[in-house]
């Protein structure tokens, strides 16, 4: 079997190849090439084909002393450091053909809002101090970029002490005005819910959650924000309206009417995002914001979520919510995407080919 050293510089190489060609994640597969994400697309990005031993000395460079644990639960999360320049998010899982590693690139340098190009709104949940604010999307939207840049902001501009749970730690926040406490499930913490009820006896202004999987977390995140804390946290959803409903899913029946006057009370903002190849060949965010307001609660509390993206459309101005059409109209306008591109992330098509219509009406 090659040595740990051998393997950690191949692997070390391909990383690096990966940073050169721009590529966002690494996928390796017993005997299989090695394989890349860039700009969204699955390419090939070396023809070295890889072994069942050296993808078993993968397996254990990177799993390290939780080896066991994941030939026990047959899954693994964790993080990988390179050259102290870049840290990758691990993902390891057991499959037909064997072993399946996919590492995600994380830059140790946490860009700012403007340079991720997201709305300036965006700035604003930075000055709360306290509620719930959500980030979600799909696998890959960039939530978890969007998030470090918020707590980072935070970090940078205000005394605070904020406490983050997450599943890897993926973006190392160093102290600034603030305190920042990071702690890793599976290295620090057993659980998110545990964690949770731990930090709120630490004297924390802001909580971030690496994400809502079930009840006891989603639980201890409404006593956390009950109790006055700002809590920061992720869940995979597509929009606004589905975020609200698998929030409140999440709960037995018997609890849900509870759970819904609490977030409307509480929810501070719904920021959801998904990642468009632009015509420039960039990466493009579309953003639909859902901040707080009157007819915000009203809908979330008389279990009216079906209204919100029509609610999101009228208080732009007031509020400076945007639904997911007219974050893609406007990014049409701005020839940065497609239209074609438009239609194929909208909620809704129909919708969006009406504000296309009339604007060219009124052109």
């Amino acid at each position: 079997m090659p040595s740990v050293q051998t393997i950690e510089q191949k692997l070390n190489a391909w990383l690096h190849l990966l940073i050169d060609v721009g590529g966002a994640d690494l996928h390796l597969k017993n005997n299989s090439a090695i394989r890349a994400r860039v700009k969204s697309e699955i390419v090939l990005l070396s023809q070295e084909q890889i072994d069942t031993k050296t993808m078993e000395s993968l397996v254990q460079l990177l799993t390290g002393n939780r080896y066991d644990d994941f030939i026990l639960n047959k899954e693994f999360d964790g993080a990988y450091g390179l050259d102290e320049k870049y840290r990758f998010r691990v993902n390891i899982n057991m499959h037909l053909g064997g072993y399946a590693i996919a590492m995600r690139l994380i830059p140790y340098a946490i860009q700012t809002i403007e340079a991720l190009n997201l709305p300036s709104a965006l700035h604003k949940l930075t000055q709360l101090r306290r509620g719930l604010v959500l980030v979600t999307g799909t696998t890959g939207s960039g939530k978890s970029t969007t998030l470090a840049s918020l707590i980072e902001e935070i970090n940078q501009n205000y005394p605070r002490h904020i406490i983050t749970i997450e599943d890897p730690v993926e973006y190392v926040h160093h102290d600034a005005l603030s305190i920042v406490e990071q702690r890793e499930l599976g290295l620090h913490t057993s659980s998110f819910s545990r964690a949770l009820r731990a930090a709120m006896r630490e004297d924390p202004d802001i909580i971030v959650v690496g994400e809502i999987r079930d009840f006891a977390t989603a639980e201890s995140i409404l006593q956390a924000v009950n109790t006055g804390h700002l809590v920061f946290s992720t869940v995979h959803t597509l929009d606004a309206r589905e975020t609200v409903d698998r929030l409140i899913g999440i709960f037995p029946s018997e609890e849900q009417n509870r759970v819904r006057a609490t977030l409307a009370g509480t929810l501070e903002a719904v920021i959801a995002q998904r990642l468009i190849r632009g015509i420039s060949g960039n990466m493009i965010p579309a953003v639909e914001m859902m901040f707080k307001s009157p007819q915000i609660q009203e809908l979330i509390r008389t279990k009216r979520d079906n209204e919100i993206p029509d609610a999101l459309e009228k208080e732009g101005i007031s509020f400076d919510s945007i639904s997911f059409n007219r974050a893609l109209f406007d990014l049409t306008l701005a020839e940065k995407i497609t239209e074609e591109q438009a239609y194929q992330y909208a909620s809704s098509p129909a919708d969006l080919k009406l504000m296309f219509t009339m604007s060219t009406a009124y052109e």
